[in-house]
């Protein structure tokens, strides 16, 4: 089950990008009511004018689910709204700083494993050299040192890569990059983007009117009221003590980038 929820995640992933309006909110927003995604998709009214709106893939495929539609620009900018407000207190930019500093600060594993294999390859090198070298030579013997010596530079190469991926950043780099995401141009998709990935976590929508937003990197969520119309001003309700059943808490301010986990700082700052 949880494999097919997996395919099902990376499905609509992908179609973010396809489509000619991005859903900024895809793979995060949830159906209150049955658990499910909630999935772009658009239609157009009477007088020909067209709508973008976010739909319960169960109510899109007609599996039982009831879930009303909602107005893409409006739980958009309720969402990012709320995390310019959450997410930039001083409050708030501390606690980020704090664990950036505490993650950096985690044992590699990776690379004693790899030093570990660069000294067993290498050592069979030698050994193959000596044997060559006391007239022990076949074609298969150089092949084999041939596909040794490839080894180690790959293995060579993969330790390089972790140790750059290492370089850490200080708390001053940190702040710098916070209060830049701060400023960000909201008016561009690329931004948008950025905000909602970075610090968004999951979005779950009821029919109430009610949407729970989860972050990354902070405890606790906030509860929101969807705006009923045309506008999109958002009402704040207060903040429960609440948990994304979906996620064992807060994450660690994770985002796969590329193939891996990085952490989210690591990947914006080199984008300012």
């Amino acid at each position: 089950q949880l494999a097919q929820e997996r395919l099902v995640k990376n499905q609509y992933s992908r179609s973010r990008f396809k489509a000619k309006v991005e859903y900024f909110l895809s793979t995060k927003l949830f159906c209150g009511e049955c658990g499910s995604l909630m999935v772009g998709d658009s239609g157009t009214s009477h007088n020909g004018r067209k709508y973008n709106y976010y739909k319960c893939v169960n109510v899109k495929h007609k599996d039982g689910c009831h879930k009303k539609s909602v107005r893409k620009e409006i739980i958009e900018d309720l969402v990012l709204n709320e995390v310019m407000n959450t997410m930039f207190t001083d409050d708030v930019i501390s606690e980020v700083i704090d664990k950036v500093i505490k993650l950096q600060g985690r044992e590699n594993t990776a690379i004693p494993l790899l030093n570990e294999r660069l000294a067993e390859v290498t050592q069979r090198i030698e050994n193959l050299v000596n044997a060559m070298e006391m007239g022990i030579v076949s074609k298969s013997t150089k092949e084999h040192l041939d596909e040794l010596e490839a080894e180690r530079e790959r293995i060579e190469s993969d330790i390089l890569k972790e140790q750059i991926q290492r370089d850490l950043l200080t708390q001053d780099q940190i702040e710098f990059w916070l209060r830049s995401m701060k400023n960000l141009n909201l008016t561009t998709n690329d931004n948008k983007r950025r905000l909602v990935d970075t610090f968004v976590n999951s979005v779950y929508l009821y029919d109430d009117n009610k949407a729970i937003v989860s972050f990354n990197c902070r405890e606790g969520a906030s509860t929101l009221t969807v705006p009923v119309g045309e506008c999109s001003d958002c009402a704040r309700l207060g903040e429960p003590n609440w948990t994304n059943p979906k996620h064992d808490g807060a994450s660690d301010f994770f985002v796969f980038y590329p193939g891996k986990p990085v952490f989210g700082l690591v990947v914006y700052l080199y984008y300012l």
